[in-house]
């Protein structure tokens, strides 16, 4: 459970935690491949959302999948690129969220993907939580939290005789 402290911290934030729809970039199920590695060539990603005809959340597509679906016979056929559609390379059942999901849920699931899918309960894409976002907000929380709240530790131990905020990754060995 994450402390309800530190939790509104998390929350709060210059830009929003969850980038709503209108602002990612994806692609639908019927998109060629072409389009998908322009889309994604463009925009510096390595995945994106894909969508159905409906705005539901269909998959995620990524540069790989897309390089990989133009292979044949150990041979890449790049006319192929023209020809299929996003929904035959697509990875089906990205990680994803509804919107009512708790701050810890999208924590667990950032720690495996760069962002997280967020849906309504009847699948209709709202937006992606990135782990920039979180990153960022981790970020404040180390250098800002104690300027706004008061900690006192509940046990006291050899750990806290370190000045964190001076420490180099060398020293967080000795921890």
């Amino acid at each position: 459970m994450i402390g309800k402290y530190i939790g509104r911290f998390l929350i709060q934030g210059e830009d929003p935690l969850m980038i709503k729809a209108e602002r990612c970039a994806t692609v639908r199920t019927e998109n060629t491949l072409m389009h998908a590695m322009l889309l994604l060539t463009s925009v510096g990603y390595t995945s994106i959302p894909v969508l159905n005809e409906a705005s539901h959340l269909a998959g995620v597509v990524t540069m790989p999948g897309i390089v990989n679906g133009v292979l044949e016979d150990d041979n890449y056929n790049w006319d192929l690129l023209n020809q299929r559609k996003v929904r035959d390379v697509m990875q089906d059942n990205p990680p994803a969220v509804f919107d009512d999901a708790k701050l810890e849920d999208v924590l667990r699931l950032l720690i495996q993907s760069n962002y997280i899918c967020v849906t309504d309960k009847k699948g209709l894409f709202k937006g992606i939580v990135a782990r920039k976002q979180i990153l960022i907000r981790l970020n404040r929380l180390a250098h800002e939290f104690e300027i706004n709240y008061d900690v006192t530790p509940v046990h006291t131990s050899d750990h806290g005789a370190y000045e964190l905020s001076s420490m180099t990754v060398n020293d967080l060995k000795a921890i």
